[in-house]
């Protein structure tokens, strides 16, 4: 049997070259159909309906047929079709989760927010943003899926649109407070953490203390707002560095070729750990010794964990985070709550080998 690939209107040409490349027969069809569930049940040999109620993890399957129905399924390899299920059900019982594919902090997040929405009676479904994948195709992806709540997280979508979005679906930011957005707002006290770094490097003995400020990532102007008010209690003059556009790596890197046209300063803070990154890299590439010469730290504990870093930083707790996402989101859902409300989750200091005390030459140029 010859199947053929349609193609509308101009791409009628590109339809008659390919279709003599795809050829199908019956015997290999057959041979890679995808087992169903009627399959699995034929080989336990119990009804459709009651491996259905298995893989909806319903009540009234005893233990030993739910054991033989699954180990049945592996030896198939079936897998239920979760997004048709949610088709025949009233409630679809998906969180979708929208998020950038280039920030670190998720290595921590994602597998947090798989546990706590399992537990609350949920699945994450999942949409990524990429250079090629926007926020607005992620979102529309997601709502396609019938997902009953979204979690948006470090969100650049306009307020005025997820005001509009926020009346149509429950919806909690994670990683951005917003204004005037009935929504939950979850994140970690920004402000408070870089306090704490900042007077921690005092206390050390620094008082030349530079900031790198990516002015674009979400809550950036929180933690700015904790160096400021550090410096400003120890009567300190700020050094503030303001990168624009990329706040990570490429950031912390300019953010470094900043500073080496300035007197260096004997300690710097910056926004995120991967801005410190990049910052790190180009400081040793100019021969630059840390923290003998310059003190780093960072903020999120996530690549400042890498032994060959090992990043004085601020950690935000991921599971804090997840679990108040989706206690938020579930109760929204539920109708349990409906307007906006902050959720600020602690946040804790990490001592690591790139901080020190300061130089004994306050003056250095490289």
């Amino acid at each position: 049997m010859r199947t053929s690939l349609i193609f509308a209107g101009a791409h009628s040409d590109i339809a008659s070259r390919i279709d003599g490349m795809v050829t199908t027969t019956l015997g290999d069809a057959a041979e890679h159909k995808r087992p169903t569930m009627g399959d699995v049940a034929n080989k336990v040999g119990v009804s459709r309906q009651l491996v259905g109620l298995v893989f909806q993890n319903a009540p009234g399957v005893g233990a030993d047929t739910a054991a033989k129905i699954r180990a049945a399924a592996k030896d198939l390899g079936y897998t239920p079709n979760l997004a048709a299920q949610s088709l025949r059900r009233d409630s679809s019982n998906y969180i979708g989760f929208m998020f950038h594919a280039d920030h670190s902090s998720m290595q921590g997040i994602l597998p947090a927010m798989y546990r706590h929405a399992k537990a609350a009676g949920y699945q994450i479904l999942m949409s990524v943003v990429s250079e090629s994948h926007s926020e607005n195709d992620a979102i529309e992806e997601l709502i396609g899926h019938r997902c009953e709540g979204l979690v948006l997280s470090s969100s650049h979508i306009p307020p005025t649109r997820l005001q509009r979005l926020a009346r149509e679906i429950p919806l909690v930011s994670l990683g951005r407070r917003l204004e005037k957005v009935r929504g939950g707002m979850v994140s970690s006290n920004g402000e408070a953490g870089v306090f704490t770094i900042t007077k921690y490097l005092l206390g050390l003995g620094h008082t030349d203390i530079a900031y790198i400020y990516g002015k674009t990532m979400r809550d950036a102007d929180f933690r700015l707002e904790g160096y400021m008010a550090a410096m400003e209690i120890n009567k300190l003059t700020p050094r503030v560095v303001t990168v624009d556009g990329d706040f990570a790596e490429r950031g912390g890197a300019r953010a470094a070729g900043v500073l080496l046209t300035e007197n260096l300063p004997t300690a710097i803070i910056c926004n995120n750990d991967q801005s410190a990154f990049g910052l790190a890299h180009r400081l040793l590439q100019a021969g630059l010794k840390i923290p003998e010469q310059v003190s780093i730290a960072g903020y999120d504990d996530t690549v400042a964990k890498f032994p060959f870093l090992s990043l004085t930083t601020i950690r935000q707790d991921p599971d804090a985070l997840a679990k108040a996402t989706i206690d938020d989101l579930v109760a929204r859902i539920k109708g349990e709550k409906t307007l906006s409300e902050t959720y600020l989750t602690d946040v804790s200091l990490i001592v690591r080998s790139s901080t020190g005390k300061p130089r004994r030459d306050p003056n250095l140029r490289v």
